[in-house]
């Protein structure tokens, strides 16, 4: 149990200590050992998951240099996806439709109406193969019920 424990507390500083060394323009190329984390825009607390990210509507200073540009100045990176605000860049819902190149490695894939689709932190993708992308979608389960 102690080296479970131990074990989770260096993940948690490693964590923390990597999120500053994204560079990106909101923290004038240097980040090096701090991170600056700020709740989003209805006051709650940033909150930080252990190998999950940061919770929709928290506005970080930066992000992963291996970012995708998504249009309308949205990013995405590592699986989260993100916007460029004045105050800095906001974590967002996946946008329906965007086309990605990669998804996360920690994903489940699952068979629908002879169709692969993969799903990973509650956020739906199918791979089309001409493309060699993933697309964003709704949940293939739930999108035709109702």
């Amino acid at each position: 149990m102690k080296i479970h424990t131990a074990f989770i507390a260096l993940s948690s500083c490693f964590l923390l200590s990597s999120c500053g060394l994204f560079h990106g323009r909101h923290s004038g190329g240097h980040g090096h050992g701090s991170i600056n984390v700020r709740g989003g825009g209805n006051g709650s607390a940033a909150l930080i998951v252990l190998g999950i990210g940061v919770a929709i509507g928290t506005i970080i200073s930066n992000i992963p240099d291996k970012r995708t540009y998504i249009g309308s100045k949205r990013y995405y990176a590592q699986g989260v996806f993100y916007r460029d605000t004045p105050q800095g860049y906001e974590v967002i819902s996946a946008p329906k439709g965007v086309w990605v190149n990669d998804i996360p490695v920690q994903h489940r894939q699952s068979r629908f109406q002879n169709k692969d689709y993969f799903e990973s932190r509650g956020v739906w993708y199918r791979f089309d193969a001409d493309a060699q992308r993933y697309q964003v979608i709704s949940n293939p389960y739930t999108q035709n019920s109702g």
